[in-house]
């Protein structure tokens, strides 16, 4: 603590200016909470489950073409999760280059043998290159040594030219063409001008058009002429309408009385079989009646011949309604 030297009695010797109670105890437990809000910092920051948990490795074999841009720090991203950044990148014996990819050990299980390594700028065509990993379902990952094939993604300039490119390849011939085939067509169009060969003669031959000025008149008359008959057959026409509609209403109603006419048909049949019978019955009666008429005029009372003998009687049964 303070203290203040005092000049009478004792040289040299002093006296406590304050004097504090417990002072040596507050700073011990000063120091030891300054000591537990250094780890709690530590524990918040993550620093201690990184030394606990090491970050796992995975290798990135990178496409010979080039790495676009690809560098030490850049990015590793799943999902549009960032879990890692390149550490390294290096070229192995064989000339070609791989880089060394620290990795989010939680995000390990959503990486797989098959997973697709794609190189990409940030803004499509410029910013910073990362990787980006696709989420798969495979075969897991091994990672005592885990490798992935990189590709790069096609830039979208570098398309655009490749395909003016080849519209350009593609349309130049098309143009000579053109070219050609306008060449062509003036030569046939001067030499049709010229009167030559049977469409020039056709076009600059006057007494042609005259002549087909006069067939095209001579059409035209005949026309006129078919005006009137094709009146008159206008007419037959409706005539031929008005038969064909009243044939069809016949075809209709005979078409109604065709059932009609099957029973009456029917009924003829059967009476036709009843015909004989009766035809024999009348025939009966006949013969029955000319031999009362023959009887009747044999009878002298009636006038007949008088004769006395007594005349045959018919039985009942020989006469016959």
């Amino acid at each position: 603590m303070f203290r203040v030297r005092s000049n009478s009695g004792n040289a040299g010797s002093s006296r406590p200016l304050m004097r504090v109670r417990y002072a040596d105890e507050w700073v011990g437990i000063l120091v030891v909470a300054t000591f537990g809000l250094f780890i709690f910092a530590i524990i918040e920051a993550g620093v201690l489950r990184d030394w606990l948990t090491p970050s796992g490795k995975l290798h990135f074999n990178l496409p010979e073409s080039g790495i676009a841009g690809l560098a030490v720090g850049n990015d590793i991203e799943l999902m549009g999760i960032r879990i890692g950044s390149i550490r390294a990148v290096k070229i192995n014996p064989h000339g070609n280059m791989y880089a060394i990819a620290d990795i989010d050990p939680q995000f390990e299980p959503y990486i797989r043998k098959d997973s697709r390594a794609i190189i990409r700028h940030r803004f499509v065509v410029a910013g910073a290159s990362y990787i980006e990993l696709e989420r798969s379902k495979g075969p897991e990952m091994d990672w005592g040594f885990a490798e992935l094939e990189a590709t790069v993604e096609p830039n979208p300039a570098d398309m655009i030219t490749k395909t003016i490119s080849d519209i350009r390849a593609g349309i130049m011939p098309s143009l000579q063409n053109a070219d050609k085939i306008m060449a062509d067509l003036a030569a046939v169009t001067a030499a049709i001008r010229s009167g030559k060969g049977s469409i020039g003669g056709l076009v600059m031959d006057d007494g042609l058009l005259s002549h087909a000025d006069a067939v095209v008149k001579s059409l035209q008359d005949s026309i006129e002429r078919l005006k009137p008959i094709e009146a008159q057959v206008s007419g037959v026409l409706k005539q031929t309408e008005g038969t064909m509609s009243n044939l069809r209403s016949s075809s209709a109603d005979v078409k109604k009385a065709t059932p009609q006419l099957k029973e009456t048909m029917s009924h003829l049949d059967e009476t036709s079989a009843q015909l004989p019978a009766l035809l024999t019955q009348a025939q009966a009666t006949a013969n029955s009646l000319k031999q009362l008429t023959d009887q009747l005029r044999s009878l002298w009372i009636l006038g007949g011949s008088g004769s006395k003998d007594t005349p045959k009687k018919l039985r009942a049964g020989d006469i016959k309604p």
